[in-house]
């Protein structure tokens, strides 16, 4: 799974995407062409990068930093052109310009960059390519065909000039020479410049990283995000947050609850009333664990991240017309899909949300215990939501703590009741889940006389 796949699958990641400014297409390609890695080294790296080039802007000056992103915005791909040249195929003059204006870029971030710690991303300043490509040292962002690229080409010039204003015929004569002579030097420049192609394609690679390792930074500063560490036994997240939800409630002058989190082996099960937030959980570690794997910073205070293969889930509605499935099937292939791959012990995030909601309570609790059992067997982190009491499995259990203020009168409004709920996660060894529903209808103001029959 490539980011831009990720981003297709899960809104959240495209939420918090949409929040990168990235300011060269090959930093977005580069970005949607990253894989969801497990590869610690290469994930280290990555922090390491964003880490350095964050301090490094903090540090800029506000003139600085505009003129950084100035550069950044005006700098083209050129690979494409790199591989005509590699192909020994002329370039027309807009490409030799792009490639001329790249090394000035080039030129100019060398000289801003001189106190990033981040070596690797510093490019070269091809001054030999400048030379090829600016033969009279203007160090300007244009190209033509110079007259000194060819000793006839200022006569040649000069001749067509005056042969045009004399209306001559000999001017289509001396026009199509000078083409042909200006094609020459194109051909020529493309061999000066082909030993340069492979430095040229390094320096291409570099901007697009440096490019993502500071739009990763400004987004960590916007979003508060936190470097992880990395393990290979559980994951433990300290004062965990979905950066989409909060940006949400901060916008309303409300604030996002974080939770501390860790997990392990052992399959979580985690109960709460309705609204409690256990769906929020699990959407919330899905998405801190795509950053982490992808290279970002984490929404927490602190992490300690098991990397993993993949990421299992079953959120939401399954329901699939199309196949002319219901919500109960849709649901159950997607579990078995999740155990069949838990039981090779590959190691992965498994995320299931109400699991087997959708039928009665008494299969409900029975398909619930088998998937924790199964799911103990392998090698995976599982965390699963549930409303059901009675769940016999060997299992780590959770409760959210739920209405901090029992006594409340009604009616209290979807809007505030985040206000009225305690989202911590605390251990609950009971095999009984909160019975909230018909307490949380009451405040809501429903028909008294719908509640009074509930009885």
């Amino acid at each position: 799974m490539n980011f831009k796949q990720a981003v297709n699958k899960h809104p959240q990641l495209k939420a918090v995407y949409e929040h990168l400014i990235i300011k060269t297409s090959m930093g977005r390609d580069y970005l949607f062409s990253t894989e969801f890695s497990s590869d610690v080294q290469w994930l280290k790296t990555q922090y390491r990068l964003t880490q350095e080039c964050q301090e490094f802007i903090a540090h800029m000056k506000d003139n600085d930093k505009m003129l950084l992103e100035c550069v950044m915005y005006d700098i083209h791909n050129i690979s494409g052109s790199l591989n005509m040249i590699e192909n020994s195929q002329t370039l027309d003059d807009i490409a030799l310009f792009e490639i001329k204006a790249f090394c000035l870029s080039c030129r100019q971030l060398n000289s801003m960059l001189c106190n990033l710690k981040s070596l690797e991303l510093i490019p070269q300043t091809f001054e030999n390519v400048i030379d090829i490509l600016d033969p009279e040292g203007l160090r300007t962002k244009q190209f033509y065909i110079y007259n000194a690229y060819h000793k006839d080409l200022e006569k040649m010039r000069n001749e067509f000039e005056k042969l045009k204003l004399e209306d001559s015929p000999a001017s289509a004569e001396i026009y199509n020479a000078i083409l042909e002579t200006e094609n020459a030097v194109r051909q020529r420049l493309c061999g000066e410049l082909r030993p340069y192609v492979q430095e040229l394609k390094h320096a291409v690679m570099q901007i697009a990283i440096l490019d993502i390792s500071i739009a990763k930074a400004e987004l960590n500063m916007l979003l508060t995000l936190t470097k992880p560490d990395l393990n290979s036994s559980h994951t433990e997240y300290k004062q965990m947050f979905n950066p989409v939800i909060k940006e949400h409630l901060n916008k309303k002058g409300k604030n996002f609850q974080p939770i501390d989190i860790k997990i392990g082996r052992q399959t979580m099960l985690i109960t709460g009333a309705n609204m409690a937030g256990k769906t929020v959980i699990l959407k919330t570690l899905i998405l801190n664990q795509l950053l982490a794997q992808f290279g970002f910073f984490t929404a927490c205070t602190a992490a300690d991240i098991c990397p993993v293969e993949d990421i299992l889930f079953s959120i939401g509605d399954n329901q699939d017309e199309n196949q002319g499935l219901s919500s109960f099937a849709s649901e159950m292939l997607t579990l078995n899909d999740i155990v069949q791959k838990v039981k090779t012990q590959k190691r992965y995030l498994v995320a299931a949300d109400e699991l087997a909601r959708t039928t009665n309570p008494i299969e409900g609790v029975k398909l619930l215990n088998g998937f924790i059992s199964v799911v103990n067997t392998g090698n995976s982190f599982c965390v699963v939501t549930t409303h059901y009491s009675n769940i016999n499995a060997d299992c780590i259990r959770m409760r959210v703590k739920g209405f901090i203020n029992k006594n409340l009168t009604a009616p209290i409004s979807i809007a505030n009741l985040s206000e009225n709920i305690d989202y911590s996660l605390i251990e609950d060894n009971s095999d009984s889940v909160p019975v909230e529903a018909l307490n949380l209808c009451r405040l809501l103001g429903i028909d008294k006389d719908w509640l009074f029959h509930c009885q």
